[in-house]
Parts: C-alpha cells; sequence; structure tokens
C-alpha cells in the first residue's frame, strides 16, 4: 500500500470543510436587521460553523502522520522527517506566498499603506503570524490567511512528535503522546498569562486564546485517529452498515450541538478557554473522521466527482475567496457589508465563481508545478545516491 494512499471519504470531508468556511464567511455579509425568528436562528447556527477549522486541521495531522504510523504497525518503509516537511512546504507555501504578496499590494491599492503592514507581511511569511495580536491577521483584506500559521506549526508538531514516537519502543508510544498532551496544555496556559497590549476587534476576543498549543491538541487528536485507522488497515476490517449508522447519529449530534448552543459566546462549552468548542465538537469531528473510511455507503457518497474537485481546490478556495468578496463588496455593493438577500445571493454567486476560478489558477499553475518540481528533485536526487 502506498504511504500516500487517501482513507476513503476524506475528500468529501475536506469538501465539505471547505463549503462551510466559504458559507460561513459570506453570512457574515448578510443583514440581520429585523430578520424573522427562525431567520435570525439560522444566522446564529452559521457563525457556529468555524468549529469545521478542527476539521482541517485533524485531516492535516493525519496526512503528515499516516507515514509515520505506516512504519510503525505496518512496517512500510520508515519516512524522513525532514523530507515530509520541506514536501508540506513547497505544497503549501508557495500559493500561500502569493496570495500573501498580491493580497498585500491589493490591500494598499484600497485602503493605502497602514502604519505596520509590512512586519504584518513578514510575520506571517515567517508563519510566526500567531505571536502578537497585531500580526495576526497578516494582510487586512484576506482575514483567513491567520490559519497557515497554526498549520504549519501543526506540521512541525506532528513530524516533530511522530519522530520521536518511532524511535521509540512501542510501549512508550502513549507516554508520549501524553506528555505532548501535557506539554501543549501547559504552554497553552502559560502563554494567555503573558501580558499582550489589547487590539479592537475581533482580537480583543480571539487573542491570545488562538495560539499554536491549543490547536496542537486539535492536532494531537488527528494524530492518534490516524494511528488507530492504521491499525484497523492492518486487522482488514471489513466496512460495515453500523458505521454508517453510526456516523449518522454522530453527525446529527454535532448538528444539534451547534444549534443548542448557537446564542453562546465563541468561548463558551470549552476547555481551558480553547477555540472552536474544544474538545466537545472535536470529539465529534473526530469520530466522524474515524468513521467515514470504514462505512460501506457513506464514503461512497463522500468521494463523489464533485465533492473529489472541491477537495483538490480546496486550499485555493481558502487562501482566495475572502478576496473576491472584498472585492465584489467594495465595486459592486460600494462598500456596504450588510446586504439584504437579493445582493447577498449575487454576491453569493460571485463568490463561489470567482473564488473557485481563482482557485483553478492557483491550483494549476502554482501549487501542482511547483509541488511536482520538488517531487522530481528528490526523485533525481534520490537515485543519484
Amino acid at each position: 500500500m502506498s504511504q500516500a494512499r487517501p482513507l476513503p471519504g476524506f475528500n468529501g470531508l475536506r469538501a465539505l470543510a471547505c463549503l462551510s468556511v466559504i458559507i460561513y464567511h459570506l453570512n457574515q455579509h448578510r443583514s440581520v436587521t429585523d430578520l424573522a425568528l427562525w431567520n435570525w436562528d439560522l444566522y446564529q447556527f452559521v457563525e457556529t460553523w468555524p468549529v469545521n477549522v478542527s476539521l482541517f486541521f485533524i485531516l492535516s495531522a493525519i496526512t503528515n502522520s499516516l507515514p509515520f504510523w505506516r512504519a510503525i504497525i505496518r512496517d512500510m518503509a520508515i519516512p524522513k522527517a525532514r523530507a515530509l516537511f520541506v514536501s508540506r512546504f513547497f505544497r503549501i507555501a508557495p500559493a500561500y506566498y502569493f496570495a500573501l504578496v498580491f493580497t498585500f499590494f491589493l490591500a494598499i491599492f484600497l485602503n493605502g499603506y497602514q502604519d505596520g503592514a509590512f512586519i504584518r507581511l513578514l510575520s506571517g511569511a515567517s508563519f510566526l503570524a500567531w505571536i502578537h495580536p497585531f500580526t495576526f491577521f497578516p494582510v487586512d483584506i484576506n482575514g483567513p490567511l491567520w490559519y497557515i500559521s497554526f498549520d504549519m506549526m501543526g506540521a512541525i508538531l506532528i513530524m516533530g512528535m511522530m519522530s520521536i514516537i518511532i524511535r521509540v519502543r512501542k510501549i512508550f508510544i502513549p507516554g508520549v503522546i501524553l506528555a505532548t498532551a501535557w506539554i501543549l496544555a501547559g504552554l497553552h496556559l502559560w502563554f494567555i498569562t503573558l501580558p499582550f497590549p489589547k487590539i479592537e476587534g475581533i482580537m480583543s476576543e480571539w487573542f491570545p486564546y488562538f495560539n499554536p498549543f491549543i490547536f496542537g491538541l486539535h492536532f494531537l487528536m488527528g494524530a492518534i485517529i490516524a494511528g488507530i485507522l492504521v491499525w484497523r488497515e492492518k486487522k482488514a476490517h471489513s466496512e460495515s452498515l453500523w458505521q454508517d449508522i453510526f456516523f449518522i447519529f454522530t453527525a446529527i449530534g454535532l448538528v444539534l450541538f451547534l444549534w443548542c448552543i448557537r446564542e453562546a459566546g465563541d468561548f463558551e462549552y470549552t476547555w481551558l478557554h480553547g477555540a472552536h468548542r474544544f474538545p466537545f465538537a472535536t470529539t465529534l469531528i473526530v469520530l466522524l473522521v474515524f468513521l467515514s473510511p470504514g462505512t460501506k455507503y457513506i464514503h461512497k457518497w463522500l468521494d463523489n466527482h464533485v465533492f473529489h474537485t472541491i477537495a483538490r481546490l480546496s486550499y485555493s478556495v481558502y487562501l482566495w475567496h475572502a478576496v473576491v468578496m472584498v472585492l465584489m463588496t467594495r465595486f459592486i455593493f460600494n462598500g456596504q457589508h450588510d446586504l439584504l438577500m437579493p445582493d447577498w445571493i449575487l454576491l453569493a454567486i460571485g463568490t463561489f465563481i470567482g473564488g473557485f476560478s481563482l482557485s483553478w489558477l492557483s491550483y494549476t499553475y502554482i501549487e501542482i508545478p511547483v509541488s511536482n518540481w520538488w517531487r522530481v528533485r528528490c526523485e533525481r536526487k534520490k537515485m543519484e545516491e
């Protein structure tokens, strides 16, 4: 079995996470004036959807840890952490850097140069935007780029931990994982006590509670699930209708949980004042990820052609959809952000069409060429050795 073999259903889960992020950001442009009760409830419900960022983190952790688990459990070739990380870098960084620099200059064109903008650009380029509330958003007009620094920190965490795990006796693996969890929790509790300055806006709520240590626990849960999935691969567990049933009930449970807490603050129903309803929503998401490969029918539906295409473009969609929304609200809706339904539908259509069009260009002419260049370079170097 190839180290890179995708797990059944994961394309669909990644596609659903991508779509939920777009809809969440679109939801913030809806006018809430004089909404009917059902419409206001729906608005609040969609505002809870950032929990799906956990799904991105979990899938990323599984991708990064699978080669190590397959070496440990299935006696496959031992991966080189450095090579995997560099490959990850060349998969993630080029399109991110292009989007980062483009939106940096676009922000200057639209709003003029803001004090400290270049420092924020550098912090984003070095994946250190998380270290200070001022740098948390690397550019003004592309808020979702905050996520990339955390994804890269998560990759470093997982590959570092797995490099240790692969070198110790199997009996010590749970201890390494438990120690990592305690260290991350401790660093989180230390980080949130630091005397950071208060900045107006969403940063007054998010920072310092959004940090790579609490999100590291999301990644850690993904790595644990990856190990269990590889163990199940080795045991050749067959698909089961029961897992379809459990998947459906878990999905319903997640939806009901979010619906019931739709009026709650961002850090209610959390542990350690963590982000994205950790660990309650995170546990349900992890369970969905775990069940997906073993379902009899659901993973086939999740891996349909449309979801496969969306999943393939999902990273670029994440990088570009907010730019389309900014340009449309600026030049079509005259800077108005709270739109009535006819205008909001036009914004949604334009965001999907424009976002996926830019994403296809980014994927076709940046992501894949650079990734292929690096892969060929590595293969050539291996042959020379």
